[in-house]
């Protein structure tokens, strides 16, 4: 699998919702970002893990494991361990138990009541300690299920049954009276974006050679290279219609205008994850008509590839910074305090992503990185192709 530039702008149009909600413009639905996360994060580990049982016909466990450690740990321990060794030396007030459940990613289930105590703006570790949770869990299961003949069914039953499982978890739990905290940093109750970009890695997995992926073939009297919906033989898939973009982004838009209790600690986390999968799996074939066009060409604009590829170093780091910063800036109006916090904090995750990720990802390709990726050659396309860059230049 090639790296997508829509997937790596969704994941600069996340991080960018986080850093402004945190730089103080509440209206900004910071929250929705991390949703987006979690249905990128279930899209691209799942998608690898079925291209390696196609290539090898297993699961390499140990290099997995290998490979997210070197992934997570390096900018971890940079930006979180260190500064709260050096926080708690002078003098800081840390819950040992919070700190230990940032270390070892049961950080949120310290969170259900926001009664932490640790360095200041690195409570972002609740949404990783999920995502850890679900790599640790999942891995193990997707040991077995490798060499089922019948894999794609019972990975489809699991994904199933974590949507439906997270999605009454919070309806039961809003039903009993259960705190917004309760809902939004549970494991239990957000474990469901995650699995919905898992049920679309494996669709798209199913039914990549599909006409509703790569299009209908015409040829002969059928084939009108001027026609709207047709491009170099193939018609425009499904999926790559102008409609389903809009209407994604329409659902997205509308779960942020809704403020009904009720819809917002339930169904909200349900479209928004459907939202950002459509997405994903739209701007895998929306190259080959105009408007998606256009849009993977504005995808694609380095400075917004840059902050997508640094992601996870600026939701690490922008806060921390924020935190240590904005006690000097309290007497400026809101506008001024945020221009003066946001640049700093994405500045600081892209130079820990030049500095750190990336040397890191080229030892871990070097040694540890997975042979049936590099052996990999493109699959033939019906038509133009989405913008892509390859694996092995940037991190996974």
């Amino acid at each position: 699998m090639n790296r997508y530039a829509h997937i790596d702008a969704m994941r600069a149009f996340a991080v960018l919702l986080v850093v402004f909600s945190h730089a103080g413009l509440k209206f900004v639905p910071g929250g929705s970002g991390v949703t987006i996360f979690f249905a990128i994060s279930g899209f691209i580990i799942t998608y690898l893990l079925l291209r390696e049982r196609d290539k090898t016909g297993k699961f390499d466990v140990s290099g997995f494991y290998i490979r997210r450690f070197l992934k997570i740990a390096p900018p971890l321990i940079l930006v979180i361990v260190l500064p709260t060794i050096v926080y708690w030396a002078l003098g800081g007030t840390l819950d040992p138990l919070d700190v230990l459940g940032q270390v070892f990613f049961f950080f949120n289930l310290r969170y259900l009541d926001s009664h932490i105590t640790v360095l200041p703006g690195s409570h972002v570790m609740w949404s990783l300690s999920i995502e850890e949770q679900f790599y640790l869990v999942f891995a193990i299961l997707w040991l077995f299920m490798v060499r089922w003949r019948n894999y794609r069914k019972a990975l489809t039953l699991l994904g199933l049954s974590l949507i439906l499982y997270s999605a009454l978890s919070r309806w039961a739990l809003f039903d009993a009276g259960a705190s917004s905290d309760r809902i939004y940093f549970g494991t239990d109750t957000r474990l469901e974006a995650i699995a919905i970009g898992m049920l679309t890695a494996l669709w798209y997995h199913r039914y990549s050679d599909d006409e509703m992926v790569r299009g209908r073939h015409l040829a002969g009297k059928h084939y009108m290279p001027s026609g709207g919906l047709t491009r170099d033989g193939y018609t425009i898939p499904l999926l790559g219609r102008n409609w389903v973009f809009f209407t994604a982004i329409g659902v997205y838009l509308m779960t942020l205008v809704i403020r009904d209790t009720t819809f917002r600690e339930t169904v909200r986390y349900s479209l928004q994850a459907w939202s950002a999968s459509t997405i994903m799996l739209w701007g895998l074939v929306a190259s080959r008509q105009p408007l998606g066009a256009a849009i993977h060409r504005f995808l694609a604009w380095r400075p917004l590839q840059l902050i997508g590829l640094s992601s996870y170093s600026i939701y690490l780091v922008h806060d921390v910074l924020f935190k240590a910063i904005e006690g000097h800036l309290q007497d400026l109006p809101l506008l001024a305090q945020v221009a003066l916090l946001v640049p700093p904090g994405l500045l600081a995750g892209v130079l820990i992503y030049l500095m750190v990720e990336v040397p890191v990802q080229r030892f871990k390709d070097r040694r540890f990185g997975a042979s049936w990726k590099q052996d990999q050659k493109p699959a033939p396309a019906p038509a133009d192709t989405p913008i892509v860059i390859p694996w092995n230049k940037q991190k996974s």
